[in-house]
């Protein structure tokens, strides 16, 4: 049996080395367009993404005389918690590292200009109010609104890019300690001598 096959491939050796390297080919091509195709997904589903929260901020903000304000609108908050939600279930979909990765920045970016709008919020008064077409009570929904205040939030285990990196050595790095960059030098040395004294000696 094995003389058989050994004598098969023999005389066939140059047909079987087609076949398998069109069977490679064929492999490595179709392994390119799953790539491509998840690729191809994640950038369309990151721009749905940055829609969502781009909806959930325009419907809990507004502007205001002195720039943007939260609203004091019970539907406004809802529907931004809406959307808040479905972008926690849809990020779950992402695939590639690199989209994740970017999704992680924009939801920073956005995260933040949710924290900046809640810090205007001057007291719990602003959670009741009296609408003056139906003169009738009305409260921001209680669970609309520890979803947009949990949002705000720096997630707990995510890790800091910050702590990547060392004061000392991007002092060092980009010689921030350099007259041209005096003004810096001066509050460090005056505000945090311990730490000017260790980017010094990193230099």
């Amino acid at each position: 049996m094995i003389e058989s096959v050994l004598y098969y491939i023999g005389n066939n050796w140059l047909a079987l080395s087609s076949f398998l390297v069109s069977g490679t080919a064929l492999i490595i091509t179709w392994i390119k367009n799953v790539r491509d195709r998840t690729r191809a997904d994640d950038k369309e589903l990151l721009e749905h993404l940055k829609f969502s929260l781009e909806q959930a901020y325009g419907a809990v903000a507004r502007s205001g005389e002195s720039g943007e304000v939260p609203r004091q609108d019970r539907l406004g908050w809802m529907s931004g918690a809406r959307h808040l939600i479905r972008y926690w279930e849809l990020r779950r979909s992402l695939k590639t590292g690199l989209f994740k990765a970017i999704c992680e920045e924009l939801e920073e970016y956005w995260r933040h200009r949710f924290y900046m709008i809640l810090r205007k919020i001057d007291g719990s008064r602003f959670f009741v109010w009296i609408n003056q077409d139906q003169m009738d009570e009305e409260t921001i929904e209680p669970k609309s609104a520890a979803i947009v205040f949990a949002f705000s939030q720096w997630k707990e285990g995510l890790p800091d890019p910050l702590d990547t990196w060392s004061f000392e050595q991007i002092v060092s790095r980009y010689k921030l300690f350099s007259p041209r960059n005096r003004h810096f030098r001066e509050f460090i040395e005056a505000k945090f001598p311990t730490l000017a004294e260790k980017a010094k000696g990193n230099s």
